[in-house]
């Protein structure tokens, strides 16, 4: 018996196969996915390390049921002001899980809904509707074996999104590369261009002048080196404006491609995550925020400013150092045991399907959603599966490879910097985010190797690498970069 499903890291959306015999199962890449066509790194290889029970599995309530859990949850809601409620949740969550999400959260009255993909995506977002007039991603991995000239930019591309990277050196396209050290991307490519931190700005500018990318079919990848950084809108959009001053758009092979780092993040984006009042960031930093839920995410890890709060509810499949601090703890479906849809960076809608039953007492995300809401006296959440929710959500999957966009320069007033000392951080092959997952493949852990040259954000907080750093909201998407 086999069952085909869709890896749960990054944004790449990598097609695999599971079969098993008898008790055993045994994981491949899916030969007939469009988007990797059988390849998986060496995370994907290793995910059937990281099911089934550990000592740090969430198996049942922290209150020992779910009916005494889900009471806690209502009293709190309901002792607390609808503007001082938030929920944080995740691109690691399904398109189900995000729409009841915001379906809860629009019928109980709570504004600040936010997901931890905004922290690396909407400069991307900002950037597309100054662009092209909404959140338009163009092109796809096609696009690639199209190109004469693959430009990287902010984007270890080799090690946090090896799929697309082999797709890449697969093709026969010129690769460059921009780093502010010699990544594993760099040393892989055709070209390596070297820049001092602060300072991608003026290469971009200059991109009209390079005859390898005017003079040639060139496709520009990013990731959260270029976005998650000072004025990241306007370097997103200064890369599409080189584009379409060179004529490099709306033609195969041409464009601007963002890699996403979450499996969803960009089903976070079709639904609309986004808090209008307040950022993610600022659920943390203010006083507004009295209870929170946060959900299939590790804020303590990977928030500069995480702080205390009078209520914080969290739902995970394992420990973390956030579940540590929460006041209610609720067990959570992993990956090998939930069922429903992600979106990834070139757009397409992929399913994710369970092969194993739910760890203890462990539900998914959409249904311990449904049990607060029925809770609090809302109607509507009784659905009886996952794909009960995908049917309302009445999506049009209907995929193209190529999107035509309009072609007028955004106007742009970058303010001069001076930037002083600098940390380069960033993700290692063999780990993932805070090694929730990764961290319990002994596969992995033994391939772990730290650079010397960057520090890995898997081994250390953000409070610790950014203490004592002033943070600055980017002036169109208001997401948050770092100052110092």
């Amino acid at each position: 018996m086999s069952f085909k499903t869709t890896c749960p890291y990054c944004g790449v959306g990598c097609g695999i196969e599971i079969s098993r015999t008898g008790s055993s199962l045994k994981l491949i890449g899916d030969k007939d996915s469009p988007v990797n066509q059988g390849m998986l790194c060496i995370k994907g290889q290793t995910l059937l390390e990281t099911v089934g029970s550990d000592d740090d599995r969430l198996l049942v309530p922290s209150t020992g049921s779910w009916s005494s859990a889900i009471k806690r949850i209502s009293e709190a809601f309901k002792n607390t002001p609808k503007d001082s409620i938030a929920l944080y949740l995740s691109g690691q969550m399904l398109m189900e899980d995000l729409y009841v999400a915001k379906k809860f959260a629009h019928a109980y009255g709570i504004k600040n809904l936010e997901s931890n993909s905004r922290l690396c995506m909407y400069s991307t977002v900002a950037a597309n509707n100054r662009a092209y007039g909404s959140d338009i991603v163009p092109v796809s991995y096609d696009d690639i074996y199209q190109a004469e000239t693959v430009f990287i930019i902010g984007s270890n591309t080799a090690d946090c999104h090896p799929i697309v990277f082999n797709h890449i050196k697969k093709s026969k396209a010129f690769v460059v590369c921009v780093d502010v050290y010699k990544s594993t991307t760099a040393k892989r490519s055709d070209l390596f261009i070297q820049v001092e931190p602060g300072q991608d700005m003026v290469l971009i500018d200059d991109l009209v002048n390079q005859s390898w990318f005017k003079d040639k079919k060139t496709l520009s990848v990013y990731s959260q080196g270029l976005t998650q950084s000072t004025d990241a809108t306007d370097k997103v959009n200064a890369l599409i404006n080189a584009h379409i001053k060179t004529g490099n758009i709306n033609k195969p092979g041409c464009g601007v491609l963002s890699l996403t780092g979450q499996c969803n993040a960009m089903g976070g984006r079709e639904i609309g995550i986004k808090t209008q009042d307040l950022t993610a960031t600022e659920f943390f930093s203010t006083d507004q925020i009295k209870t929170l839920w946060v959900m299939a995410t590790n804020p303590a890890h990977s928030m500069i400013n995480y702080r205390q709060f009078e209520t914080l509810i969290v739902s995970d499949f394992t420990k973390t150092l956030t579940t540590q601090d929460a006041d209610i703890v609720l067990p959570a479906c992993s990956w090998s045991e939930q069922t429903g849809h992600q979106k990834n960076s070139e757009r397409r809608y992929l399913e994710q399907n369970a092969f194993l039953p739910p760890a203890g007492e462990s539900k998914p995300d959409w249904e311990i959603i449904c049990l607060v809401a029925k809770e609090l006296g809302l109607e509507g959440f009784d659905y009886a599966h996952a794909d009960e929710i995908w049917a309302e959500m009445d999506i049009d999957q209907t995929w193209t490879s190529n999107i035509q966009v309009r072609e007028v320069p955004v106007e742009i007033n970058t303010p001069e910097r001076e930037y002083g000392s600098s940390i380069n951080n960033g993700r290692l092959l063999a780990q993932w985010h805070g090694m929730s997952r990764t961290g319990k493949s002994e596969t992995l852990n033994k391939m772990t190797q730290e650079n010397s040259a960057m520090v890995s954000i898997h081994h250390i907080t953000n409070t610790e690498l950014f203490k004592d750093k002033e943070v600055e909201l980017d002036k169109y998407s208001k997401q948050p970069c770092f100052k110092g």
